[in-house]
C-alpha cells in the first residue's frame, strides 16, 4: 500500500504514525471530508464555503455505423445447413437478434467469424457462396474494433463507471478481485481483436464478465471515490491558500489558532483521510493500467492514460501532495510542531 508518506518535512514522524491507521475504522469518506472542512471553517471563521461534487463525465453514445456489404440470403442460408454458421445467422435474424445489446452484437460478430472459418473448409473455393462468406467474415473482422468500442461506450456496465456515486468504498467492499479478473478478460479480448487472434476468443465470456461488473459495480465506486476525493482536496487546499501567515499565526501573539488548525489537520486528514486515499491509490494502481488498455481508443482515454494530467490516479496523488505541501509550509511559517 502506497501512502503519501515519502515527503521530507517536519511531518515525517507524524505521517509514519498515520500510515498504520486502520482503514476499516474510517467512517464514510464523504462525512469525514465534510467534517474536516467544517472544522477548518470554524477556526478560520470562513463564510459560505461548501464542498461541491465534481460533474459526471458524459459518455457519448457511439454508433459503429457498419453495414455488411455482402449479405447472405435465405436460399444461400439453406445451402449452409451443414454449417453451424447457418444456425447462428438464423438466430441473429430473429427478433432476439434485432434487439441485441452492443455486447451481444460483438459476441455475434466474433462467433460469425469463427463459424465462417470452419464453414469455408467444407465449401469448394470455386463456389460463389465461398467468396461471399469469406468477404463477409473479412468485413466483420475489420470492423471488430468498432463493435468493441460500441460495447464500451454504450453498455451500462461501462458507462456507469463514470457516474458519481455517493456510496462509500473501503477495503471491505466486495468485488475487487472479481472486477480485476473481469477487466483482465476484457483487456485480453481487446488485445485479441486488435491482433487478429479471433479464433482464440471465447465469445461466451463477454457477457459473463459484464455480469460480474454489473453485480459489484466496483469500477463505478472506485472511480467515483477517487474523483470525489480529488475534488475535495483541491477545494480545501484552495480555501487554506486564501489565508496569510499573519491571519494564521499573528506575530507577538499566542499560537492557539495555529495549534487548533494543526489538531484539525491531524485528526481528520492525517489519521483518517490520508489512509483512505492510500487505499484508493492502491486499488487504482492495480486497475488503472487495465482501464488504459481498455479505454485507450475512446474519448475517456485522458482519464486513464498514466501520462495524462487528467488521469484519475495521477490527479488524486497530485491533489493530496498539494494539500500536504500547504500544511508543510504552514508548520514552517508558524513555527509549530506537527507532533
Amino acid at each position: 500500500m502506497h501512502l503519501f508518506c515519502n515527503t521530507n518535512s517536519l511531518l515525517n514522524s507524524f505521517l509514519a504514525t498515520a500510515c498504520v491507521a486502520l482503514i476499516a475504522c474510517t467512517p464514510s469518506s464523504g462525512d469525514v471530508n465534510k467534517t474536516y472542512a467544517q472544522r477548518l471553517e470554524n477556526v478560520l471563521k470562513t463564510e459560505s464555503f461548501k464542498l461541491s461534487k465534481p460533474s459526471t463525465l458524459t459518455v457519448k453514445h457511439f454508433t459503429h455505423g457498419i453495414e455488411d456489404k455482402a449479405t447472405i440470403g435465405m436460399l444461400e442460408l439453406a445451402q449452409l445447413r451443414k454449417c453451424k454458421l447457418a444456425t447462428l445467422i438464423a438466430e441473429h435474424n430473429n427478433q432476439l437478434g434485432k434487439t441485441a445489446t452492443p455486447a451481444n452484437v460483438l459476441s455475434y460478430q466474433i462467433k460469425f467469424i469463427q463459424s465462417a472459418n470452419e464453414c469455408l473448409e467444407s465449401l469448394g473455393e470455386q463456389e460463389e457462396l465461398f467468396e461471399k462468406i469469406k468477404l463477409t467474415a473479412e468485413q466483420k473482422q475489420a470492423s471488430l474494433p468498432n463493435y468493441f468500442k460500441a460495447m464500451l461506450l454504450n453498455e451500462s456496465e461501462f458507462k456507469q463507471s463514470w457516474h458519481i456515486s455517493s456510496t462509500h468504498i473501503d477495503e471491505n467492499t466486495a468485488g475487487f478481485s472479481e472486477t480485476v479478473s473481469a477487466m483482465e478478460q476484457i483487456a485480453k479480448l481487446n488485445s485479441q481483436i486488435n491482433t487478429g487472434r479471433i479464433n482464440a476468443i471465447e465469445p461466451e465470456l463477454i457477457i459473463n464478465q459484464l455480469e460480474v461488473l454489473n453485480r459489484f459495480k466496483y469500477n463505478k465506486l472506485l472511480i467515483s471515490a477517487a474523483r470525489l476525493q480529488t475534488h475535495y482536496n483541491q477545494q480545501i487546499t484552495a480555501l487554506l491558500m486564501q489565508y496569510s501567515k499573519d491571519e494564521l499565526c499573528p506575530a507577538n501573539k499566542n499560537k492557539q489558532k495555529a495549534q487548533t488548525l494543526s489538531n484539525v489537520f491531524k485528526k481528520f486528514y492525517l489519521e483518517q483521510l490520508q489512509p483512505y486515499q492510500s487505499f484508493l491509490v492502491g486499488r487504482l494502481e492495480t486497475l488503472q493500467p487495465l482501464y488504459q488498455q481498455i479505454w485507450h481508443d475512446t474519448e475517456l482515454a485522458q482519464f486513464v492514460n498514466s501520462e495524462s494530467n487528467d488521469a484519475i490516479l495521477q490527479s488524486l496523488k497530485r491533489s493530496a501532495k498539494s494539500h500536504v505541501t500547504w500544511w508543510q509550509g504552514f508548520y514552517r511559517r508558524c513555527e509549530i510542531s506537527p507532533l
